[in-house]
């Protein structure tokens, strides 16, 4: 599987935020717990700022999918602590850490500014050792982010002058690098009436190359492109978000009240193995890791928050997997399950949870902010490395704690806030875009409502008609 080695809170989707225009970014927290979490927090984004160094971004650098799951989060933690508190100072935190990650940067042989490194080693083709290259999800990754900054200080006129140095540079480097290098190189793939999807980089061995990418990294690349649209107004990135949407939607299993899905779903002939002409080159099956059932689930819900593709009854079916599939109910004794009912098989993977569903189910958020919850997030602090971080990098056995708590109180306190009387927040923000009668057709050509049973996934390539194939 495309498997990301990102930590398994579930908390993990909530990295970027978008704020409507005119959204205060400094939250009342009065709670004593979460006044303490918050304090830890703060302290901690300090210290780390020693980690921040441009000899510590090469580390990441080397192998730039680190820099998606792992660096994005670091540099990413003052941006939280900003909204939190509304402290400017922070900004520049962000500042510094960001003008740290560039500095690693390269040119690649298209022109195009990125971070090259080696892929992963199960990705990487037999034979080339020394292979460097750029990671797609790490460019939408780190887009976001910068998208995500530029929502903060486009809202204040004093904080855009002071920042409109930065903030024009970082602009200028997703838009006209991390993102339109892949258009470049051919990984976006309109699919008509159905959707769209992007696939994943060419120099990947066989199996892992121009593959399409499974249902939690296509979110968080819708994420970079509505956080892009928020920060530019740009109407390109909200026709793909849709597209993207829309074709998570047409893989939906429609189960009595409730929706399943697969980790991954075939898209086009792209999809067929090299050596076995009707065998797909992935799995096709359950989604096997809270995160990702965190990262799937949200992207839909963001779309909903912004009026776009998603109603509220497919927020209500979402809900209801949660509610009867995922989880026992009990708040204070809380089972987690996968998809397909399973226990899930890691102890440390759970709670099997999209806390993004939170504002439209009062259980749903009494189980993501329960004391026992606010009580463990507290716990962490003595104990980095305990139950949800696995992984023995330096970031999640120094950080573990402090980015529970920065995920936590930003769902907690700005996010979940929001949306909490179930309607639609973001619906002004793309208002615009709605109100154009190009936005309009687009919307009305792609609108469907997913019928019983739904989405039936086709096991051999033979079954789409599909034949071995290039993009």
């Amino acid at each position: 599987p495309i498997d990301a080695p990102a930590s398994t809170h579930p908390l993990d989707r909530l990295q970027v935020y978008h704020p409507a225009a005119g959204d205060s970014y400094a939250a009342a927290i009065t709670d004593p717990i979460d006044r303490q979490l918050l304090e830890l927090l703060l302290d901690q984004v300090e210290k780390s700022a020693a980690d921040c160094t441009p000899e510590r971004m090469k580390e990441f650098a080397a192998f730039p999918e680190e820099i998606a799951w792992r660096a994005s989060k670091l540099v990413r933690m003052p941006l939280v602590a900003c909204r939190l508190t509304g402290q400017r100072k922070y900004l520049d935190q962000f500042v510094r850490r960001m003008d740290a990650l560039c500095t690693c940067l390269e040119k690649g042989p298209d022109g195009f500014l990125d971070w090259y490194g080696k892929p992963k080693p199960g990705f990487r083709p037999p034979g080339e050792p020394d292979l460097k290259i750029a990671v797609e999800i790490t460019g939408f990754a780190m887009s976001a982010v910068i998208a995500d900054f530029a929502c903060i200080v486009q809202s204040d006129k004093a904080l855009k002058t002071r920042y409109a140095e930065p903030l024009g540079r970082y602009l200028s480097l997703a838009e006209d690098h991390l993102v339109k290098k892949w258009d470049a190189r051919g990984c976006y793939k309109d699919l008509g009436q159905t959707g769209a999807v992007y696939i994943s980089e060419a120099e990947l061995m066989p199996i892992k190359a121009h593959l399409t990418q499974p249902h939690n990294k296509q979110g968080k690349i819708l994420d970079a492109l509505v956080a892009l649209y928020m920060a530019t107004g740009k109407d390109e990135y909200l026709v793909r978000a849709v597209k993207l949407g829309t074709r998570f939607k047409h893989c939906l299993t429609l189960d009595g009240d409730h929706y399943l899905w697969h980790y991954w779903d075939p898209a086009g002939p792209w999809d067929v193995d090299p050596q076995e002409p009707d065998d797909w080159k992935h799995w096709i099956g359950p989604e096997h890791r809270s995160v990702y059932h965190a990262m799937t689930i949200s992207q839909a819900v963001l779309l909903y928050e912004c009026g776009l593709v998603f109603d509220r009854t497919d927020i209500d079916r979402f809900v209801k997997t949660q509610t009867s599939i995922c989880w026992n109910g009990d708040v204070q004794s809380p089972q987690w399950f996968r998809l397909n009912g399973l226990a899930a098989p890691n102890p440390s993977d759970v709670p099997w949870l999209c806390v993004w569903l939170a504002p439209f189910d009062k259980t749903v958020y009494e189980v993501t902010f329960s004391p026992a919850a606010q009580q463990e997030r507290l716990e962490l602090f003595g104990h980095p490395n305990r139950g949800e971080f696995e992984c023995s990098l330096w970031l999640e056995e120094k950080y573990g704690a402090v980015l529970v708590a920065c995920d936590w109180l930003e769902a907690k306190y700005l996010v979940c806030p929001r949306w909490a009387d179930g309607k639609p927040d973001e619906r002004a923000a793309v208002a615009a875009f709605v109100a154009k009668p190009e936005g309009q057709k687009l919307l009305k050509r792609l609108a469907f409502e997913v019928q019983s049973p739904g989405y039936q996934a086709p096991m051999k390539p033979s079954e789409m008609g599909f034949k071995k194939g290039s993009p």
